[in-house]
């Protein structure tokens, strides 16, 4: 009996010690841990601004491979919400939900999970300096009076403390992949492009403008040759499509699109409607006014050798418009790239350059265009 006594006057002198020391620990705790890249801060913003690359820079998926993720709510910004679900219970189930989100600054995450602790938020600031941006990451926690939280706070950086570092390592990497261009200035669009019939020209020239636009003045004239021979309009502007852009050499398409004229009206029509056409082209279209369905083909074409039919792609791409040089339009292609590397679109098939104006009409620096880049 008396060994038993002692046993249970032990028992409760550590739970007092617990107690106490409990009540003399934190309340609340935070953890910070800072990193830095060399790409633009309107990258990085967009990159951790949504729930696009998650999964390729946040470790829970290093936890478990297996781990689903399930993206709800606004697709970037305040309101954007990602739940997770893993079935190893130290994991377990949790949403993130962005809460503030001030451009190219910082972004607010509170989260929910069976963790110790209320009130949890991933705070994330952006800091350029030059060519560099400093990157720190804030968690935030609650405990109030729950003593074992508390005391789960002791181990608050080794445990969040440890993931906050192999994110942001996993962030700067990530970034590393991404073409490293700043693309703020672009007005860039998610739209779709409808397919149409059209004559093309593949060709090729050296890497300079001159050589480009002499290449593409040459064949613009073939197909226009063939579309008047045929007893064709044009349907749109101009197309540059890129093939291959070599270190030395530049492969490219020239296309027109194409539609049959039923009447002299129309033809004339047509004309008339033509700057319409480009205008249009320059403005972000109504997603839901957008036919995909491939034309019908055109029948009984006479084409010269080098002039070619086909359809051109239909589908979402991403769009820019651009005024300026034509020597900067693999600048625009490559921040439309990096563009979608930060916001988790897959781009496919090949770049479209849509010219606005003439080559031979428009002064190179007040030339106009529209850049596309399709997507999944």
């Amino acid at each position: 009996m008396t060994r038993l006594l002692e046993l249970l006057i032990s028992i409760l002198i550590v739970l007092a010690l617990f107690v106490v020391v409990g009540l003399f620990l934190p309340s609340r705790g935070h953890v910070t841990h800072v990193a830095e890249t060399n790409h633009p801060v309107r990258q990085v913003f967009d990159t951790i601004n949504g729930f696009g690359r998650f999964a390729d820079w946040h470790p829970l998926r290093q936890h478990d491979p297996r781990i689903e993720y399930t993206i709800s709510g606004e697709p970037e910004g305040v309101g954007a919400q990602l739940d997770y679900s893993s079935l190893k219970p130290e994991i377990g189930k949790g949403t993130f939900l962005i809460t503030e989100s001030e451009q190219d600054q910082k972004i607010l995450m509170v989260v929910e999970n069976d963790a110790y602790g209320i009130g949890k938020k991933h705070r994330i600031t952006l800091d350029p300096h030059g060519k560099i941006v400093t990157i720190t990451w804030r968690y935030d926690v609650e405990y109030g009076w729950n003593l074992l939280g508390r005391y789960a706070g002791l181990y608050l950086d080794r445990t969040v403390g440890d993931d906050m570092k192999h994110g942001l390592s996993n962030l700067t990497g990530l970034l590393a992949t991404m073409p490293n261009y700043d693309y703020r200035a672009l007005e860039i669009a998610d739209e779709p492009l409808p397919p149409q019939n059209i004559l093309f020209v593949s060709t090729s020239s050296d890497r300079n403008i001159t050589s480009v636009e002499n290449a593409m003045i040459e064949a613009l004239k073939d197909i226009r040759a063939t579309i008047a021979s045929n007893g064709l309009v044009e349907a749109g502007r101009p197309r540059l499509i890129t093939t291959n852009f070599g270190t030395e050499k530049y492969e490219f398409d020239v296309a027109i699109p194409v539609a049959p004229k039923s009447s002299e009206t129309e033809e004339e029509e047509a004309d008339e409607d033509a700057p319409a056409v480009a205008e249009a082209s320059s403005e972000t279209v109504d997603k839901q006014a957008v036919d995909l369905t491939p034309p019908a083909p055109l029948e009984g074409l006479k084409l010269p050798e080098n002039v070619q039919a086909g359809v051109s792609y239909g589908g979402r791409a991403l769009s820019a418009p651009y005024q300026g040089h034509p020597a900067a339009l693999p600048v625009i292609r490559d921040q439309l790239r990096a563009f979608a590397a930060a916001k988790g679109y897959q781009l496919q098939d090949r770049a479209i350059d849509e010219y606005l104006t003439e080559i031979e009409e428009t002064a190179a620096e007040e030339a106009r265009f529209r850049v596309y880049w399709p997507i999944k």
